[in-house]
């Protein structure tokens, strides 16, 4: 129960604050969307190959709000713990090259049983498509991903997240695709009605 609970906690700071799988390709891969399960509202679910304890999942879905707004959603770390049940709070500690960088804390409560712990990453920000974090310091063993924000024909904003992540602890991997496969669409919707709503 410790071990489902911990890989649901990463899992939601993974899918917040992924960084980069590689360096940034110019476009997002689409060719993996059902484009009828995003019209329906839905969260789409990708489980890549495991390689070496490493579980590769994306995620999709659309957002009808603008996409400033939505950026600014995605930006604002310290916001996050209003809707992410597991990080406790979040701030800025330095902001780099004039804006399209930024050095983020975070302390995060995987459980009431358990200590908080904090991490350190960087956002690189590439407005208003990308957002790329690198891990500076924690206690996962490997956390990278993309968010890329690609607008629709219809007016809204298809946002994807690519995770990758090793949560360095003997747990079947099968359990941590369920894990993640069950709580990251949960923040997206959260994401999503943060976004819709009115400001």
């Amino acid at each position: 129960m410790r071990g489902a609970r911990r890989i649901a906690g990463l899992a939601a700071l993974g899918a917040l604050f992924a960084g980069p799988l590689r360096a940034a390709d110019p476009e997002p891969d689409l060719t993996w969307l059902d484009r009828a399960t995003l019209d329906r509202g839905e969260v789409q679910v990708l489980a890549e190959h495991t390689e070496h304890g490493i579980v590769r999942m994306r995620f999709a879905v659309k957002v009808r709000a603008p996409l400033t707004r939505l950026w600014d959603v995605l930006k604002d770390c310290p916001a996050s713990a209003e809707y992410t049940p597991n990080i406790v709070s979040c701030r800025s500690l330095e902001v780099l090259e004039d804006g399209r960088a930024e050095i983020f804390t975070q302390t995060i409560k995987i459980a009431f049983f358990l200590p908080s712990f904090d991490h350190v990453f960087r956002l690189d920000y590439n407005p208003y498509s990308h957002i790329g974090v690198r891990r500076v310091s924690g206690p996962i063993d490997m956390l990278d991903g993309n968010w890329w924000l690609v607008p629709q024909t219809d007016g809204a904003i298809l946002l994807l997240n690519e995770l990758a992540l090793d949560i360095g602890l003997p747990v079947p991997r099968f359990i941590v695709r369920a894990t993640m496969r069950r709580e990251v669409p949960k923040m997206l919707l959260g994401i999503r009605d943060r976004s819709e709503a009115p400001p």
